[in-house]
Order: C-alpha cells, then structure tokens, then sequence
C-alpha cells in the first residue's frame, strides 16, 4: 500500500475528481481509499499554498521596491487571482502571476480588465507566454524602426520648408498603434527557427484570448449577372480570409506590459 501512497501523493488531483471516481477507486485500493483520498487531497492544499507563498511574496516585493501601497480590491477579482495563482507551479508563469497581483493591488480598479487578466494567464502555457514576450519586444522593434524613418524623413522636409509645422514631427514609438504592425506566421516560423503548424496552434490560441488577431483582408468583385442591357442586376461577391498574418490587440498590448 506504501507503494500505491506514494503514486497518489505525486498526482495533482484536485479531490472533486477523486470524489466522483469513488466508487471505481474504491474497488481499486479497497478500505484503505479514504485514508489515501485525504492524504492527495492534503498533498493538494500543500503545493496550492506553496505556489500562493511564492507569487504574493514576490508581489509583495514588486510594491515595497516601487513604493505603492496596496490598495483595497474587489473580491471578484480578488477571490479568482488568489484561486487561480494558487495553480501554478511554473516558475516562469509564477513572475507573471506576482506581477499581476501586484498591479491589482495598486492601480485603479478595472474590474472586467483585471478579469479579463486573470483568465488569460490562467489559460496560457510558460512556452505562449516567451511567445508573446519575443513578438512584444519584435513588435517594439518595428516601432522604433517606424519612428526613425518618419524622424528622417522630417529633418528632410524640415532643410526644404524651414517653418515646416512642428505638429509635424513624428509621434513617439510607443504611440503607434500596435494595428499597424502585421507578422507572417511562415515567415517568422522560418526567421526563428521554428515548427509553422505548432507555431499556429500557439497563434492560434493566443488569438481565442484576444491578444493577437487574424489580420483579414476583403475582396470584393462585382459583374453583370448576364450580358442584356435592360438586366441590371449586378452580383457582388464579397471573400474574407486571411493571409497568415497577424497583429496585437490593444488588450494585447496592455496584457503583456503589465505582466511582463
């Protein structure tokens, strides 16, 4: 029986399931099963609050450095942050949980956002989360490749029309809007070294949380039903799809800066 403890003690079995696979457990193990089914659900609570230790004490150490007190939240987002966080025993997950933790504890409330968060992270694997910080940092890379092209093309404009309107002078990177930088999923697959259909199903994942989007191109086409020239009848065909290229959301955007 040491040996069947011992297996059950390594399984993350959360006892609800336990409990409803009772009697096939129970044939299993025999008497011994209520002792055994404590002794994982136990085992449980233990790694939980480990994982909760873990994430609020480095919350905690984000608002000390940074000199923000805690502020009072909102126990519909308080009570899922603590359920959630107390899941995850990555520790590359864990740093994103703290730091979340800590902006709730600090800014405004924003009730649905913080919601919004909490799901997502709850949701995302530590190999979507690198993902998404290499196409953020990417990203910020077109961005600023962005600005110095506008920038030089000012100070050209500016030795032509010396009183060229100051309102002209190109926006700050982080102002560009993150709509206006696509990614190709084959190229970046190919630049990175990386699996395209695996690549998918990380974009693809990513997209059903609202981080990224398709970038969707429309086609429309229009021609005469038939050649008389008393039928007036145009059919308009109107084809949606993408071309495998994607952007951030502004959800996106906000997300990865505040967890990153």
């Amino acid at each position: 029986m040491a040996d069947i403890e011992k297996i059950l003690d390594n399984l993350n079995v959360p006892k609800q399931i336990i409990d409803k696979s009772e009697q096939l457990l129970k044939t299993l193990f025999g008497q011994s099963f209520d002792e055994i089914g404590g002794i994982i659900a136990d085992q449980v609570k233990l790694r939980r609050f480990k994982n909760q230790i873990k994430i609020f004490s480095k919350a905690q150490e984000i608002l000390r450095e940074n000199n923000i007190d805690p502020k009072k939240v909102s126990l519909k987002v308080l009570a899922p942050l603590i359920e959630m966080s107390s899941y995850e025993e990555d520790e590359t997950l864990q740093d994103r949980w703290s730091k979340l933790v800590a902006h709730v504890l600090s800014e405004k409330e924003d009730i649905l956002f913080h919601q919004n968060c909490i799901s997502v992270l709850n949701k995302i694997s530590s190999e979507e989360a690198l993902l998404l910080d290499e196409l953020f940092e990417e990203l910020q890379q077109k961005r600023i490749q962005e600005y110095e092209i506008k920038l030089k093309q000012y100070k050209e404009m500016e030795q032509i029309f010396p009183d060229n309107n100051p309102n002209a002078y190109p926006q700050k990177p982080a102002d560009y809007p993150v709509t206006s930088f696509e990614f190709n999923l084959s190229k970046y697959a190919e630049r990175n070294g990386l699996d395209e259909k695996d690549l998918y199903f990380k974009i693809s994942n990513l997209i059903s949380l609202g981080l990224l989007k398709w970038e969707t191109d429309v086609h429309v086409e229009a021609s005469k039903y038939d050649e008389d020239p008393a039928d007036t009848d145009i059919d308009v065909n109107v084809y949606v799809y993408n071309d495998e290229a994607f952007v951030f959301t502004a959800i996106g955007e906000r997300f990865i800066k505040l967890v990153k």
